[in-house]
């Protein structure tokens, strides 16, 4: 008898995980749909040459670049013969260099020390988060190290609604996607 009701709850349990681990791939799944497709619709966002977005690709430093450009609507400055991008690796024949230079101008990426931006790297959690924070002026509200403080800011701000990733995790285009349609709704601070 008593094995019966171990064997009655353990088969509960087991039913309830494959019904609802599905529900919550299909949750995430829908969230960043929706963000994509908000973000196609504002012309943030376009597809791969086949029409296809690909949530599921990481996400490149360029991508993500001419994201949060067009976001800001930086693209619509024309203005930026005059910026030098210092960036050995970056080249004018690279597809996003106008966003890089319009990102620049702006003071939205930095590069490292080695003068590189890595345009073809995969962008981590809290690199992205960094330069959305700039984006949206929170930058000189920053307490504390790096990339705590910025993870603490995108929370307060919201921008990282509807995730959970560690600083670290290379984002997916998808999940950039939730942290730009979430920064759509956020104020912006000095401007």
């Amino acid at each position: 008898m008593k094995f019966k009701k171990h064997y009655k709850l353990a088969s509960l349990i087991l039913i309830s995980f494959i019904i609802l681990l599905p529900l919550n791939s299909i949750a995430d799944e829908s969230f960043e749909e929706a963000a994509a497709n908000n973000l196609v619709s504002l012309n943030i966002m376009q597809g791969y040459s086949d029409g296809q977005l690909r949530l599921q690709n990481k996400i490149n430093r360029s991508e993500f670049t001419t994201l949060v450009v067009k976001m800001m609507g930086y693209d619509k400055d024309t203005d930026t013969d005059n910026i030098k991008l210092d960036f050995k690796d970056v080249l004018k024949k690279n597809w996003a260099y106008v966003f890089i230079k319009a990102a620049v101008k702006n003071k939205l990426v930095m590069g490292n020390n080695e003068k590189e931006f890595r345009p073809t790297s995969n962008i981590t959690y809290a690199e992205a988060l960094t330069v959305m924070i700039r984006a949206l002026g929170y930058e000189k509200t920053l307490d504390g190290k790096w990339p705590d403080n910025v993870l603490k800011k995108a929370s307060e701000l919201g921008v990282d609604k509807n995730l959970s990733l560690e600083k670290d995790d290379q984002i997916t285009r998808g999940q950039m996607s939730i942290i730009i349609d979430n920064s759509l709704s956020v104020d912006t601070n000095g401007f």
